[in-house]
């Protein structure tokens, strides 16, 4: 896999870490050994990493691109980083990463999966981007409790909640053993209010950019997505400015990275290739 993980501290100027990064968590690019001109930027999400996006790595760097991956702060190091962090830290690092892209390269495309699609959304809108891909994009959350947190987050650290891992999930990335059951006892395993209402400060900016979005945007939804419904990608597909699509899968789940059916799987990542090759 040609991949590296010596790339610029894009997180410089937001929360520093105190944890360790996993393995599986550290930033990441391809680059070609020969300069191009295009290059991708991709967002995580949530609770995320950047080795979840390795799948659509290697697929844009097979077909020309150069891929950066950055990680926000408090992701993939400890749930006290993460609650230390706010919604300007990976706001932050992504608009970083891409100011960093747009010197080097003369086209740079976002892709984001979930909360990665609301930051990609703003981003694409702060730097006036041509190309938008969004993978169950987070700007519609329908069991998100807003008034609640909007209190809770004073008072609730953080709740606890069922996690197993599940080996049908197959990961591209090159971790550490454990990676996976480390991020569970520190992410998945609870509820964080602060850190939900931070998420809900990405997806309300998310949503006032989509006005004045110019991006040509491809939103992918799922039939099998329990968090993100279809509607979240309508909200950005239907406006008028740019060339726009929805591509429903209906047999796909809300990671689709890495969704355990690969033949969805396979359908979506060949769909974003296509729309940042200019298929429209």
């Amino acid at each position: 896999m040609q991949i590296t993980y010596m790339v610029p501290a894009w997180n410089a100027h937001h929360y520093q870490d105190k944890a360790a990064v996993r393995a599986c968590a550290r930033p990441w690019a391809m680059i070609h050994p020969e300069p191009v001109q295009k290059a991708v930027l991709l967002c995580h999400g949530y609770t995320g990493y950047p080795g979840e996006l390795i799948r659509p790595g290697l697929d844009l760097y097979e077909k020309g691109f150069d891929v950066y991956c950055p990680r926000y702060p408090g992701h993939g190091t400890s749930s006290a980083d993460f609650l230390a962090s706010k919604a300007e830290d990976w706001i932050g690092t992504a608009y970083d990463a891409y100011a960093y892209l747009a010197q080097r390269y003369e086209n740079v495309s976002v892709v984001g999966h979930s909360m990665g699609g609301a930051i990609a959304t703003i981003i694409a809108d702060a730097f006036a981007s041509d190309q938008l891909v969004l993978l169950a994009p987070a700007l519609v959350i329908p069991d998100l409790p807003v008034s609640t947190l909007r209190f809770l987050r004073f008072f609730v650290k953080r709740t606890k909640k069922s996690w197993q891992p599940d080996p049908d999930y197959r990961f591209y990335y090159e971790g550490d053993e454990g990676d996976d059951a480390y991020l569970g006892s520190e992410y998945w395993s609870y509820q964080f209010p602060k850190g939900l209402w931070e998420l809900e400060r990405v997806r309300r900016q998310a949503v006032a950019s989509i006005d004045h979005l110019a991006a040509d945007t491809l939103s992918i939804s799922g039939g099998l997505d329990l968090t993100i419904p279809v509607e979240a990608s309508k909200l950005v597909t239907d406006r008028q400015q740019g060339v726009n699509k929805h591509l429903h899968i209906e047999d796909i789940g809300h990671l689709m990275p890495y969704d355990k059916n690969l033949d969805a799987q396979n359908q979506a990542m060949a769909a974003v290739v296509s729309w940042l090759e200019g298929e429209r």
